[in-house]
């Protein structure tokens, strides 16, 4: 690639960001004025459920300009979990974070070709999964300490799936020179 074209990529993504950045801000402000409106509207006049449709229409117009998609998308839902669970009970908080959480691993691990992408979203998964044991143990049982040996548990597992996971993507690049995993055919027949 020459330069000006090196140039042209530099300067779009340094734009991609500023509107990311500036989008980040926004999402700042509206969530600090939502806070600040009080417990009897929101819940009066759903503020909470129309504050999700504005910030992801203003995601969508961010995107379309030219925004950086992954910080935008991040700063959306995050926003949007803030916003719904303001005034909700502490496991409801919990239980929503975990399937935003387990929901981005899906959908990474099913979207990516990458395969280290695609171990991290498993890992994203797990820990899911984790977080719904200690909020269950803690808010439903809090005398037991099931959810945290369980939690300890799958912690454990992760570590290992990792270090074998990594192990065999690092295996599978020194012979095919890629992560991808629409390449890896060697076991194929």
């Amino acid at each position: 690639m020459n330069a000006p074209n090196q140039l042209v990529l530099k300067r779009e993504k340094e734009g991609s960001a500023k509107l990311a950045v500036f989008f980040v801000a926004l999402s700042a402000a509206l969530v600090g004025t939502y806070a600040g409106i009080g417990v009897d509207k929101v819940l009066t006049h759903h503020y909470d459920f129309w504050f999700c449709v504005i910030l992801g229409g203003l995601g969508w117009a961010f995107r379309s300009v030219g925004g950086n998609k992954p910080v935008i998308v991040a700063a959306t839902l995050l926003s949007c979990f803030i916003m719904l669970t303001f005034y909700q009970a502490p496991l409801l908080r919990y239980l929503i974070l975990a399937a935003l959480l387990f929901a981005m691993g899906v959908y990474g691990m099913c979207r990516q070709r990458n395969a280290v992408r695609v171990l991290m979203s498993i890992e994203l998964m797990l820990n899911a999964v984790n977080i719904n044991l200690i909020a269950f143990s803690k808010y439903v049982d809090p005398g037991q300490l099931k959810g945290q040996l369980f939690a300890i548990f799958i912690l454990t597992v992760a570590a290992a799936e990792a270090a074998v996971g990594l192990a065999i993507v690092l295996s599978l690049y020194r012979n095919t020179s890629t992560v991808d995993m629409d390449r890896f055919n060697l076991l194929k027949w």
